[in-house]
């Protein structure tokens, strides 16, 4: 006989045996069914309790991050810990735990830590859920860790404005809007004007920035930039006159002379297509970014088109930016 023989023999002699052999097979095969079935049974009740964490960690560091500027780290840690205070009381029934603050804490609690890296602050929570029928098999808990980062994105606080060149036939004026908390009309903190002063060789004139040098934005909910622009070459309460190609302003109370014929903003997606950023267009239909569009990273290049022709800009400037974290623009990042 051979030794597969004898071993297909032994097993159809344990079948046929029926003094015992079911007590042993259920002895050997129920606590491996137990243990397969109560896995499944854990892993509910651990996904659960995630994404309970979840949202914990979620709402912890919105609301912390909803008062982070980038250099207040202590201030928005305080907001995100007292949140998760409240919420791991109020739906998991636990006290939270630093382990920053507590690493020599049993690690059979529910831990969390709260980081910053530049303007996006992060929060980690790591938390224990006691297994049933897993403990046959000698696991008594099983560990779920979730994490949550939010960015406030960079918010211009202050800039300067360099006009580099200016040309056309048309009166031009470039504003800085503010829009201040609770208000309903814009501040006008700076402006660049353009005065052509001769239509030869395509328009040419001067080129005004108001103030010079750094200007200070103030806090502010609404940052645009807004272009003026009049047809005949001088503001508005003036006429142009041109005699052998130069142009003279002179005072008009006509009322065709008392209002722009254009007006273009940055934050109008009917406009925005007049903005040339690092000499790329951009696009119809959008609304300028804060941070791509207004100098955060690096100082950037601006020309406008006041619409008399795509191929050729008529109005040349730098922008520079001092930018800090905004937490009131603050969003989930993961």
């Amino acid at each position: 006989m051979t030794k597969k023989t004898r071993l297909l023999q032994s097993c159809l002699n344990l079948a046929a045996d029926k003094s015992g052999n079911f007590a042993m097979l259920t002895a050997v095969i129920l606590p491996v069914v137990l243990v397969a079935g109560g896995s499944a049974v854990d892993y509910s009740v651990a996904f659960s309790e995630k994404s309970k964490l979840q949202d914990i960690a979620d709402g912890a560091v919105l609301a912390g991050g909803g008062v982070f500027d980038g250099s207040n780290f202590s201030t928005a840690k305080a907001m995100a810990e007292k949140f998760i205070a409240a919420r791991a009381k109020g739906a998991l029934d636990e006290e939270a735990i630093n382990e920053e603050t507590n690493p020599d804490e049993k690690l059979s609690v529910l831990r969390y830590k709260v980081g910053a890296k530049d303007n996006t602050l992060t929060v980690t929570m790591t938390k224990p859920v006691p297994t049933s029928l897993m403990k046959i098999a000698s696991i008594n808990s099983v560990n779920v860790s979730v994490t949550a980062s939010a960015l406030s994105p960079m918010k211009p606080e202050k800039i300067t404005f360099t006009p580099t060149k200016a040309q056309g036939w048309y009166y031009k004026k470039i504003s800085i809007l503010v829009l201040r908390k609770g208000a309903t009309t814009e501040d006008v903190v700076g402006t660049v004007v353009y005065q052509p002063t001769t239509q030869a060789g395509g328009g040419s004139g001067t080129y005004v920035a108001n103030p010079k040098g750094i200007i200070d934005l103030g806090k502010y909910t609404n940052l645009a930039l807004r272009m003026d622009i009049k047809n005949d070459g001088c503001d508005i309460g003036y006429k142009a006159t041109v005699k052998n190609s130069t142009v003279t302003c002179n005072k008009s109370t006509k009322t065709a002379d008392q209002s722009f014929n254009s007006v273009l903003r940055t934050d109008d997606p009917a406009t925005s297509n007049h903005l040339f950023v690092d000499g790329k267009q951009v696009p119809l239909g959008v609304k300028a970014s804060l941070e791509r569009y207004f100098g955060c990273t690096k100082t950037q290049d601006h020309a406008w088109e006041d619409g008399g022709g795509w191929d050729r800009q008529d109005f040349f400037y730098t922008v520079t930016a001092t930018c800090g974290a905004d937490g009131s623009y603050v969003r989930l990042t993961k």
